[in-house]
């Protein structure tokens, strides 16, 4: 939490800009403020909602554990370790809690899944925002005007987040209809962050404003990233991608959001595959922090360095893979459904597969993919 939205909060009472002004401002409150207590100080002081004895918090609490365990599959300690704090702390007085929750507090920091979590989150994720994995000695690259062909759920996806983050999206399908449609996917979504609060009706406009539909190719003159989301049809990819590159010319870089299909093939229906990339967003977009970046056969550095650039632009995680299909997370996750089906071709029992899938942090155990991914 940033020190505004503490103040805001009601946590801290005031913010100080350097420790002349901290002084101060301490003595001014201390005078204004001569019989300051906590709440929890004052005699007769109760728990809003009650202790873990008030029947209504007792009942809630029998079946806490069992809805924590569904969500974490006990991999995460942490949200347990604060129920814990909750229910202990609430029996007791308030120093007492305190350092009940500073011991399961520095049980979980020391712990090996807070450093995972440090590690992986923290590091290897700046890491790569600072561009670990860009090809060294290019300059940066702002994608100011972007075509997406096809505007489906992925290509309306890819068009909002792109027209959030600022960038002018022209979005292209077979008729005017389809495209509009794919806008409307961006008008909802702005719509329901409107109702939160979250933006303001002339934010919302103006981001959609950002985002021309049409159904044809001549309106995608000028754009300095095209972005081919259609099916996955390696014929009708060479089509949409052939035809916009011949209305933006050699400069502006081709990509395309295919999950299964090698990029240097691919590559192979423009004249300068150089300029051609692989875009792999997740579904939905808008929630999916992760990108895939395929680099082909041929695609140069400057390409790559483009295509990091545009996914950093639209807030987006780059992970840069090699051109081998199924490329990263698919090979992963068929890996994962294939020794699923080894183990019990083995004679492992279903339901122990399925419990270690989920023990070991998996979000759906394997013989759940059949139905929950058809």
């Amino acid at each position: 939490m940033r020190p505004q939205q503490a103040l805001q909060a009601g946590l801290i009472d005031a913010l100080a800009t350097d420790r002349d002004d901290l002084l101060a401002k301490a003595r001014a409150w201390i005078l204004a403020n001569p019989g300051a207590q906590q709440p929890w100080d004052v005699r007769g002081y109760q728990i809003p909602g009650g202790t873990p004895s008030n029947p209504k918090v007792a009942q809630m609490l029998a079946i806490a554990p069992s809805i924590l365990r569904t969500k974490t599959q006990g991999c995460f300690p942490a949200p347990e370790k604060i129920l814990c704090a909750a229910v202990e702390g609430a029996q007791v007085d308030f120093d007492t809690a305190q350092l009940i929750e500073t011991r399961y507090f520095t049980e979980l920091t020391t712990g090996q899944v807070a450093k995972n979590m440090i590690g992986t989150f923290w590091f290897q994720l700046n890491q790569i925002n600072a561009g670990s994995s860009r090809p060294q000695g290019m300059p940066p690259q702002v994608t100011k005007k972007l075509g997406v062909l096809g505007a489906g759920m992925m290509g309306a996806g890819i068009a909002y987040v792109s027209a959030v983050a600022g960038i002018e999206v022209v979005l292209k399908d077979i008729s005017s209809e389809a495209a509009e449609k794919g806008k409307a996917h961006s008008a909802a979504l702005l719509e329901k962050k409107v109702a939160r609060g979250q933006l303001s009706r002339e934010q919302r406009d103006a981001t959609l404003a950002r985002i021309r539909t049409t159904a044809e190719d001549a309106d995608l003159a000028g754009c300095d990233l095209i972005i081919e989301a259609v099916f996955e049809d390696r014929e009708l990819k060479a089509k949409v991608s052939r035809a916009a590159q011949q209305v933006v010319g050699g400069d502006a870089v081709i990509a395309s959001n295919t999950s299964t299909l090698p990029i240097t093939g691919l590559a192979t229906a423009v004249p300068n595959p150089d300029k051609f990339i692989g875009l792999h967003f997740f579904s939905p977009v808008e929630k999916m922090p992760l990108v895939e970046i395929i680099k082909g056969a041929k695609t140069s550095d400057e390409t790559l360095a483009r295509g990091f650039d545009f996914v950093l632009q639209i807030k987006k995680t780059p992970i840069v893979v090699n051109d081998s299909r199924g490329f990263f997370t698919s090979r992963v996750f068929g890996t994962f459904t294939n020794e699923g089906i080894a183990m019990l071709g083995e004679g492992i029992a279903a339901p122990m597969i399925e419990t270690e899938a989920r023990k070991a942090g998996m979000p759906v155990g394997r013989w759940r993919f059949p139905t929950r991914f058809p």
